[in-house]
């Protein structure tokens, strides 16, 4: 899909939606209407607000997604917007502030949105948020809170505890959701109660391997199984001239080991991962951080377990079948390796497909990247790194009154993206799309979500005059940011599209999955195929106080000892060395701080 080729350059999809800063819901102090809300305003459907009644607030299941609130509350919110990296996102003359759906949401909700500030640069967000924080400011009602700032406002009882919102209004889906990916949100945890909800990623991210089956075919090879299989491959497309130009210009593997083992393209997980289950990240003192048998959590780079995959990359890089140039590489410079027809294998998410391994073709037509299953190691061990399942988190203004029509709105739109039949919450609505003639036409009866052109849809019917589909996230975000993510979802579209390429999709997400590139799809289907339990981060804290002292510095001695194993600069005995200057310099103070938070996190 080109959507994930583009957002895949400098962050992934999910993240861009998970980071949106949520449209924050605050109360003016001067407004008349929100007063009363706070006092007497009670949801209603749409007959009583006719009938000028009120419906109490235990309302029939079969009616919860017709909420109307009555008097309307004013839900004011902060946002970054810059105008162009958001794309389709608005018809000419709309914005964030006055769109489709914000209008639609007044009309039919009773929910104004209106908007605090609006920044064009995160960093400007920031600093506005932490501005409002020191100096004892307003904050939104409803905000996605920077960095460091989710700890201060915690410490600062600034925020609101939600477990007894959450239980009270969240969609019983979603209350699954929190309590699966529960060890995921320990960074707004405090004394046992949560004071935010994250914004989930996709989670479909895992690591697979791509490999020229041009190649392969060409030296008469199979796609490599395990460990000693992937070893030939790499030595025959290094030694073996499989472009047949007659030069020795090919190597096996195009890695960035810049970052070290972990990043987000290019990455050695699974390497790692056919050796032990330890995972590793040099690049970051907040993970790898491994679930020991003792309950205990420990830094995976300092694990003896480590010198398996240093012991495998040092030989590899000892006889060239790895660009003598990956110290200094990062994801992108080493991409460039294999799209340039210089490397024949590439470690990464089923996205590649389509970016940036297609580039290849542009020099060589017939060249094909096929992705395969991981390679196993000689006890049949495989695995790889779960990446983070969060990116950022949405938090409530303690102040906050209307939580009630937050979750009015939330559940609505949760409900759209898990399109669960006979769901009380889904919006009827909402069944072809959110707005006719924005992210959807109604063509004679026929509902078409995108291709209009061919589709056969007339010029002055398009959402837009390019025929493109509109991207509604932005304005559908409104109070909400990325929360409404269901990690996965995506799985089972894949699946029925692998099982039939021809299948007409039936929901919004199967047409969303159903534009991917064919690569992606069948990439997808071997990450889920594989039935990898990834190694997950047990630390998702905030960072403690010797990480922030000492971090860098232990970043630094951890990424430039591995690269000085690799390159074969130190013995591999230099492992237990590095591993005690570690310690020495704050890691075991790091870890003792690790695990303190650990152990009440899971009190």
């Amino acid at each position: 899909m080109k959507r994930y080729a583009k957002l895949a350059k400098g962050v992934t999809l999910s993240l861009v939606l998970g980071m949106l800063p949520t449209l924050a819901a605050c109360s003016d102090n001067n407004n008349s209407n929100q007063e009363a809300s706070n006092t007497s305003a009670t949801a209603t459907n749409n007959q009583a607000a006719n009938n000028g009644t009120a419906a109490t607030n235990e309302k029939p299941a079969a009616d919860i997604w017709n909420q109307k609130f009555d008097p309307p509350i004013t839900i004011t919110t902060a946002v970054v917007d810059d105008g162009a990296s958001r794309g389709n996102a608005f018809k000419p003359g709309e914005s964030m502030e006055d769109n489709v759906h914000t209008r639609w949401m007044k009309e039919n909700m009773g929910i104004d949105i209106k908007f605090d500030f609006i920044v064009t640069k995160p960093e400007d967000y920031d600093t506005k948020i932490r501005l409002l924080l020191s100096s004892n400011g307003k904050l939104p009602d409803v905000f996605s809170a920077p960095g460091d700032s989710v700890q201060n406002l915690i410490s600062a009882d600034r925020v609101m505890p939600l477990d007894e919102a959450i239980e009270k209004y969240a969609h019983p889906e979603y209350k699954k959701i929190l309590e699966k990916y529960n060890y995921a949100l320990g960074g707004v945890k405090r004394d046992g109660k949560l004071y935010g909800l994250p914004s989930f990623f996709m989670g479909d991210e895992g690591t697979v391997m791509w490999v020229r089956k041009d190649w392969l075919d060409t030296l008469g090879l199979q796609p490599p199984k395990t460990i000693a299989e992937l070893e030939n491959v790499l030595k025959q497309f290094t030694e073996n001239d499989p472009d047949g130009n007659g030069k020795a210009d090919t190597f096996g593997l195009a890695v960035p080991l810049k970052e070290g083992p972990w990043t987000w393209m290019g990455q050695t997980d699974a390497i790692v991962g056919a050796f032990t289950k330890q995972m590793i990240n040099t690049y970051d003192v907040t993970s790898y951080w491994n679930l020991g048998d003792d309950g205990k959590l420990s830094y995976g780079a300092i694990n003896p377990d480590a010198k398996k995959y240093l012991t495998t990359m040092r030989d590899w890089m000892s006889k060239g079948y790895m660009d003598k140039e990956a110290g200094i590489k990062d994801p992108m410079k080493a991409s460039e390796m294999a799209a340039s027809g210089k490397a024949g294998v590439m470690f990464g998410p089923f996205w590649m497909g389509d970016w940036p391994l297609s580039d290849v073709t542009k020099l060589n037509p017939k060249a094909d990247f096929e992705p395969f299953e991981l390679p196993a190691g000689a006890d049949g061990t495989v695995g790889r790194a779960e990446k983070s399942i969060t990116g950022g988190f949405t938090m409530f203004n303690k102040d906050f009154k209307d939580i009630e029509a937050w979750f009015a709105y939330f559940n609505k739109i949760f409900a759209k993206n898990l399109e669960q039949e006979g769901d009380p919450y889904f919006d009827p609505r909402f069944k072809d799309g959110y707005h006719e003639g924005y992210d959807y036409v109604n063509m004679d009866g026929k509902i078409i979500k995108g291709n209009y052109k061919d589709e056969g849809v007339p010029e002055d019917k398009w959402p837009l005059k390019d025929g493109s589909r509109m991207d509604m996230r932005f304005m559908i975000a409104s109070i909400i940011g990325g929360t409404t993510t269901i990690p996965f979802s995506n799985d089972a579209p894949i699946k029925k599209f692998l099982a039939d390429p021809n299948a007409e999709p039936l929901t919004t997400r199967e047409f969303d999955v159903k534009q991917m590139a064919k690569k992606q799809i069948v990439a997808a289907g071997v990450r889920m195929n594989q039935g990898i339990e990834e190694g997950k981060n047990y630390f998702t804290g905030p960072m403690t106080a010797t990480m922030k002292s000492k971090g860098e510095l232990l970043k630094k001695l951890a990424t430039e000892s591995y690269l000085k194993i690799i390159y074969g600069e130190k013995p591999l005995e230099f492992f237990d060395e590095f591993a005690k200057q570690w310690l020495d310099n704050g890691g075991e103070k790091i870890t003792e701080e690790v695990n303190e938070w650990y152990a009440d996190s899971i009190k």
